[in-house]
């Protein structure tokens, strides 16, 4: 399936909105123009009608049309003049000469009032505006007087006149063709035109999104751990993408790092107990011995069997908390019960070692929301690392007290030279190699271990120094909600 291309989502979608504008603008102008020329039209006619409807007059009893006079030059009485009276009371009826023997559709409006309407001309297939009305004769004074004085009053109300003026709209339609002519063709080539503006637009616009694609590769094929060159004049749209990137690209580098150098550690590691113990084979093998004698190799190697076994069980804990998939299951643990019950393997070592524990009974005791495997993993570790490293006769001192939302379990012990750098007792397989400590029972991922559980529920584990010198770890972890 092709994926979806944000240049060609831009183009069609600004082609559409940019040719459904044009067609509407188009439609509008042509809707203007042509209410403008057809009430151009209609105004034409009407002042026609009303000269016509003054140009019916009552003399001497009978009805005469002014316009009839001099038919060669009136110009309503011309090829172009379209008009008819009919004479509602005799039913005569009086066309212009441009109609020849064809009659005009007879119409008006309600009680006589002028009606605008379409209609077809008389013989011929073409559209007509016309527009149709009740007129009544014009009497002159001297006309009224004469009638008077001969005793025949005429009212000119009981004469009605329906007049109907037509003008042709073959004008009209030839220049709304011709409009719609001008503005299709004017669509069709803006929107082409506007295609390749808007093509250039967004091939420019999209250009730096290119070029940080580009960059980006080549900084993937060489090596994670530099930094992108951010073109100069990157659009600040891409700005924060491009440091989201780099930042997770620099973290991708820190975790191959740490990768590489856990997996050149763990083979350090596993190199020695492996040539240890075939060394030892070898030389139990290398004459024949009583069973003391084998015995004895034997021994040494069950030690370094599980001198092995521990390192493969705390990669195989640490790789688990690593991949784990889901959220470890919380629960309310009491950190300072757990904590007793974690200390009784260790008596025996810290009587012999003269060690004088501090450990506080808090009240109330110390809730925190953890997994309890994880949590009794991270303290054990904390008290075999302040016991093993400690300097002796020394104190172990515990406390436990609460900061905001979270519980916080202290293990403090005096020790002999505070590290350098107190971060690097978290890295994979780090000891610190000093002859009076049992290093050589420690594999170097204890604290590894407790920092990657701590984090799995949400927690923290961190080392200080403290004012009187000693070593402090610090487990935090969320207080159970009310």
């Amino acid at each position: 399936m092709n994926n979806p291309s944000i240049r060609r989502s831009l183009l069609l979608r600004t082609g559409i909105g940019v040719g459904l504008l044009l067609c509407i603008l188009s439609a509008v102008t042509y809707l203007l123009v042509r209410r403008g020329l057809y009430q151009q039209l209609d105004n034409s006619i009407q002042q026609t009608a009303a000269l016509l409807a003054n140009q019916v007059e009552l003399e001497d009893g009978h009805i005469t049309f002014e316009w009839s006079e001099g038919i060669g030059t009136n110009p309503l009485a011309t090829d172009e003049g379209l008009f008819q009276y009919w004479n509602e009371t005799t039913g005569q009826t009086t066309r212009s000469p441009a109609l020849g023997g064809g009659d005009l559709p007879k119409f008006r409006g309600p009680n006589g009032t002028p009606e605008l309407r379409d209609i077809h001309m008389p013989g011929r297939r073409r559209h007509a505006r016309a527009l149709g009305m009740v007129v009544y004769p014009f009497v002159l004074p001297e006309e009224q007087e004469r009638m008077a004085a001969e005793n025949r009053v005429l009212d000119p109300k009981s004469m009605p006149h329906v007049l109907v003026v037509a003008r042709d709209a073959k004008p009209v339609h030839r220049i709304l063709t011709r409009l719609r002519w001008i503005l299709g063709a004017g669509t069709l080539g803006t929107l082409v035109i506007g295609y390749l503006l808007i093509e250039r637009a967004v091939r420019v616009s999209l250009k730096p999104i290119d070029q940080l694609a580009r960059r980006i590769r080549r900084r993937t094929a060489r090596n994670f751990g530099e930094g992108i060159k951010l073109p100069g004049k990157l659009p600040e749209e891409l700005v924060g993408v491009a440091e989201d990137f780099d930042s997770l690209l620099t973290r991708v580098a820190a975790t191959r790092n740490r990768e590489r150098d856990f997996i050149r550690h763990a083979a350090h590691e596993l190199r020695t107990p492996i040539a240890g113990l075939q060394a030892t084979t070898e030389l139990a093998l290398s004459k024949p011995r009583d069973a003391a004698g084998y015995a004895a190799h034997l021994e040494t190697c069950r030690k370094t069997s599980a001198e092995l076994a521990a390192l493969v069980k705390r990669l195989s804990a640490l790789a688990r908390i690593d991949a784990r998939t889901s959220a470890p299951e919380p629960s309310t643990v009491d950190l300072s019960a757990l904590t007793a019950e974690c200390l009784k393997p260790f008596r025996t070592t810290i009587e012999a070692r003269e060690i004088r524990l501090e450990s506080e009974t808090p009240d109330p005791p110390p809730l925190a929301s953890a997994d309890p495997t994880l949590a009794r993993v991270v303290i054990n570790n904390l008290l075999d690392n302040a016991v093993s490293y400690g300097a002796f006769p020394g104190v172990l001192r515990i406390r436990f007290r609460r900061q905001g939302e979270n519980i916080v379990m202290a293990v403090a012990n005096p020790v002999d030279g505070f590290p350098d750098d107190p971060g690097r007792l978290f890295e994979p397989l780090f000891r610190r190699d000093e002859s009076r400590h049992d290093s050589g029972t420690h594999l170097g991922i204890g604290l590894t271990l407790s920092q990657e559980a701590a984090e799995a529920m949400h927690g923290s584990l961190k080392v200080r120094k403290t004012r009187a010198g000693w070593i402090e770890f610090q487990l935090s972890l969320p207080v159970p909600p009310p």
